[in-house]
């Protein structure tokens, strides 16, 4: 699973310097976009002994392909719960639990 962002209204989608599969869980408000990963590398299985944490601050623009994504991260689970705490990020409204 990876995460992408929609551009216009015709359904395409890109993934401009978002971090590649295996996205597991998700989660979005109005600020912000958070996901959890586990590392992957060109020819082999997800690492799941690894999980890695993100989050995207949304923009009003987002939508718009010329504008870049900043994706912060990753942090390790404390380093995560910490910037939860602070950011009052959402939690994970999607799980995938065959890919957790």
């Amino acid at each position: 699973m990876t995460l992408c962002r929609s551009v216009g209204t015709g359904g395409t989608c890109v993934g401009d310097g978002l971090p590649e599969p295996t996205v597991f869980q998700a989660g979005a408000n109005g600020n912000y976009i958070v996901f959890a990963r586990h590392p992957w590398k060109s020819g082999r299985q997800p690492d799941r002994s690894v999980t890695e944490f993100y989050y995207i601050s949304r923009k009003p623009n987002e939508w718009d392909v010329a504008v870049r994504v900043s994706v912060s991260g990753p942090f390790t689970e404390a380093e995560y719960r910490e910037e939860k705490r602070r950011l009052q990020l959402p939690e994970f409204s999607k799980v995938f639990k065959n890919l957790k």
